[in-house]
């Protein structure tokens, strides 16, 4: 019997599992990542291209200079840039040529007097040039908001008496917006900050307005005379204060670059509008102050240099 069975083979039994499609590789997956991309594009193109003019230009002067971009909410965190240089290299030092056709860095701390003395001078010339053009610059604005309010009136007649309480002057402080309580709540509900739907209209444009200049903000609140108090301490003072916040804060999110507002105070009664009635209307008010640009402001100081 076992000499019957030497010849025979094993015998080997293959199974074969049968599974899903058979495998393609990747080039799908470049290919669709492609496909993505290029619908991306083209919708940020369609978005572009039905911006308004004023997206367009924040979107042009984002790709200009990122870094005066928050990344956190996509707002100005410094003053648009009035076209001053860093001449002075005041970070990595005083840019000099050595005939090689190659800037050289020459460290601040090696500058000698009478260099140090002619680039401040140079940076004190150049300040007052641009304070001179901010001035100019502030007084176009003042002139852009008035046509503003003008054209509102002639489309919202039920606009008019409000626009009306909108006094604009300026002095040696700046420009300031006085936005005037001829009645008991145009602008805020009577003993409160809430700010009415009607205002925040002509808030939002003069935001959008006063977010182009280079200038710092302060905003005031002025209460009248009359007693005010919930029983639980809050008065005028409280009030006032309030309210320019919230201007502040409607403002701020409205076009205002990050950090141009430097302060908001709350006056109470301290500053009449008109003293000889302590209880007008009109003293009540909220005070948009956009400051003059001092040579100081764009001076470079000599601390810069150490």
């Amino acid at each position: 019997m076992a000499d019957d069975n030497k010849g025979e083979q094993p015998i080997i039994i293959k199974k074969i599992v049968k599974g899903g499609a058979g495998h393609h590789g990747g080039a799908w997956k470049v290919a669709y990542a492609d496909f993505v991309t290029a619908m991306m594009a083209f919708f940020i193109v369609m978005w572009i291209l039905a911006a308004s003019e004023e997206t367009k230009k924040n979107v042009s002067n984002y790709f200009d200079n990122p870094g005066v971009f928050s990344f956190v909410h996509g707002k100005m965190t410094i003053p648009i840039d009035l076209g001053m240089k860093n001449v002075t290299g005041r970070n990595d030092g005083e840019r000099v040529g050595d005939g090689s056709g190659k800037d050289q860095v020459m460290d601040p701390h090696e500058m000698n007097r009478d260099t140090y003395h002619a680039i401040k001078e140079a940076i004190r010339e150049k300040a007052i040039e641009d304070s001179i053009s901010a001035e100019k610059r502030l007084e176009n604005t003042a002139k852009d908001i008035k046509d503003f309010i003008s054209n509102l009136e002639n489309e919202k007649q039920d606009l008019k008496e409000v626009l009306n309480s909108i006094v604009i002057s300026q002095n040696d402080e700046g420009l300031r917006i006085d936005l005037i309580e001829t009645n008991d709540d145009y602008f805020f509900k009577v003993g409160s900050s809430e700010i009415r739907g009607e205002i925040k209209v002509i808030l939002k444009e003069l935001a959008s307005e006063i977010g182009k200049l280079p200038n710092y903000v302060t905003l005031e609140g002025h209460t009248d005379a009359r007693g005010f108090s919930k029983g639980n301490g809050y008065t005028n003072w409280e009030l006032s204060a309030d309210r320019a916040n919230a201007a502040r804060a409607y403002m701020s999110k409205t076009g205002l670059w990050d950090g141009q507002i430097k302060k908001v105070i709350g006056y109470a009664d301290q500053y009449l509008r008109i003293p000889e009635n302590p209880f007008d209307n009109r003293n009540r008010r909220i005070s948009i102050l956009i400051q003059n640009l001092k040579v100081s402001d764009l001076e470079i100081k000599e601390e810069d240099f150490n």
